[in-house]
């Protein structure tokens, strides 16, 4: 059994380039939970970005998708 102060979230969304915003709003709501500083934050939101574009850009690489 997890502890009160642990916690986490789950989120999928269609990999359009539009998603990558929504993407990095709602990881930003959910880690100002731990009083970030701006830095942290920003560092943060960085990441979501580069993480949900290359999964975006490179993902489907080998597949033939239907937009």
């Amino acid at each position: 059994m997890k502890s009160l102060t642990e916690n986490e979230m789950k989120i999928e969304f269609l990999s359009k380039s539009n998603n990558e915003s929504f993407a990095r709003v709602a990881v930003a709501a959910f880690v100002s939970q731990l009083d970030p500083v701006i830095e942290e934050l920003a560092d943060i939101k960085t990441a979501v970005s580069e993480a949900v574009t290359n999964c975006i850009i490179h993902g489907y690489e080998n597949t033939v998708r239907n937009n």
